[in-house]
């Protein structure tokens, strides 16, 4: 059963290493039809980085533990986010093909939203051991519902580490057969609250500077699209949660002090990078704060995770900026020319709600945004239609594992298979409606 696993998981990469083959061969007799070429692009990121993801989590999962023990194969055991590192891996080889075509001026790197990123994750690991703590404070306050409300919305100042600090405040308290719906609805709070903010929710980042730039987009402005509904989905997803843990003891509620050096530090990185994230110093800053995370962290995720997510978005603009030829001539035939506003705006979201299904969300959110620029919107029309991308970017991420990083560490820490994680995602999906109604609402306000 192990191995049939592993097989099936393994297709993904194998039919992403022959649309990589077909990519190279185009490569070499000349063909460069933008359409053709965005589309094994797209292929190839898609396959590579589902299937090695999957392949990662069945291998943490259910292998053999003998290759563990070996001198040569432990350093293998200890690394994760293969795919992540796909991704990156197709990112290089597309920036070559773009740098030999001599297009190399068409493309814009986001290397400081990047280091933002990577920056803000490093300091959030460091401090994770003392929020835990101070989740047990919060929870006297405000109850169980409203200290993972609160945390899972702190997933937009901390990233993926909200999900580490989360699990492992609740982890001692929920039984065995009410994990898997705790895990997937702090999963599905913490992907639709890691917007509110745009600096540590990659499907947001990656297209941030574009945003500004081309909507003049505000804080305010994601805010008031995007954040409110994160913040009431969150709230929901999050509720029956208090319903399946056990109450917090005396013990597990200590706490001495609420100051601390690492804390200290999450909070001016965070501050530092919503303030002027695209300055010299913070660039430096970032860079200082990535590099001690990975002298201060206690595992390979710990470590390098932050760099690989900083990364992985560079090179998911440079896998969004050569599939867009073809998404826009997919949606161009797909979608009826003169559809209205309103059902353009839901039919997107699904696109990208379904895409973050099965790929990684920043990447989804990056083409789809991309491609709306090319459309020809303006206006209220276009703040509607890429809230729409956003917010399904934002939302998709639950389902499977492979489709959000957050939903690595919430699945190890409670201890998921794949196939458990899938049925309990299904369980909410109905939830769809929330941010839905949402885009609907939205529609007949700023319209």
């Amino acid at each position: 059963m192990e191995n049939e696993n592993i097989k099936n998981a393994s297709r993904s990469s194998y039919l992403g290493l022959g649309f990589m083959f077909a990519f190279f061969i185009a490569w070499a007799f000349g063909i460069d039809n933008p359409n053709f070429i965005g589309f094994l692009a797209l292929m190839i990121a898609v396959l590579f980085m589902n299937g090695l993801a999957q392949i990662d989590m069945l291998i943490d999962e259910e292998s053999p533990n003998w290759w563990k023990n070996n001198k040569l194969l432990s350093l293998l055991h200890h690394i994760h986010a293969e795919g992540e590192l796909a991704g990156i891996l197709v990112g290089v080889v597309l920036f070559v093909y773009i740098v030999a075509h001599g297009h190399i001026a068409d493309i814009h790197l986001p290397i400081y939203a990047a280091l933002a990123l990577s920056g803000i994750m490093a300091a959030a690991n460091i401090a994770t051991h003392k929020i835990i703590p101070l989740m047990n404070k919060l929870e006297r306050v405000v109850g169980v519902w409203g200290a993972v409300w609160i945390g899972s919305m702190l997933s937009t100042l901390t990233g993926a580490a909200s999900s580490v600090f989360v699990s492992q405040y609740l982890l001692p308290r929920v039984e065995v057969k009410n994990r898997d719906e705790v895990a997937l609805r702090l999963s599905a709070g913490i992907g639709l609250g890691n917007g509110i903010l745009p600096f540590v929710a990659p499907p947001v980042l990656i297209v941030w500077a574009l945003l500004q730039e081309k909507l003049g987009w505000s804080l305010a402005d994601l805010f008031m699209m995007v954040g409110i509904i994160g913040v009431i989905y969150s709230g929901f997803i999050t509720h029956n949660i208090k319903n399946l843990v056990t109450p917090l003891n005396n013990a597990n509620g200590a706490i001495t002090s609420i100051f601390s050096y690492e804390l200290l530090l999450l909070l001016l990185v965070v501050v530092g990078n919503i303030l002027a994230y695209t300055t010299v110093y913070m660039l430096i800053f970032n860079i200082i704060v990535s590099i001690i995370g990975i002298f201060l962290g206690k595992d390979f995720n710990e470590k390098w995770q932050p760099i690989i997510l900083g990364t992985l978005l560079i090179a998911l603009e440079v896998i969004g900026h050569m599939a867009e030829p073809f998404v826009h001539h997919a949606i161009m035939t797909i979608v009826p020319s003169g559809t209205p506003i309103l059902i353009l705006g839901i039919i997107l979201f699904f696109m990208s709600a379904w895409t973050s299904h099965v790929a990684d969300n920043a990447l989804a959110s990056r083409i789809l945004v991309g491609t709306l620029f090319g459309m020809g919107y303006i206006g209220a029309e276009m703040d509607f239609l890429v809230s729409s991308v956003l917010i399904g970017a934002l939302f998709g991420g639950f389902l499977l594992i492979p489709a959000n990083i957050p939903n690595f560490p919430i699945a190890r820490i409670f201890s998921i298979n794949s196939g458990a994680w899938f049925k309990a995602g299904l369980k909410i999906y109905w939830t769809t409606v929330i941010p839905l109604a949402w885009i609907i609402g939205l529609y007949f306000t700023i319209i």
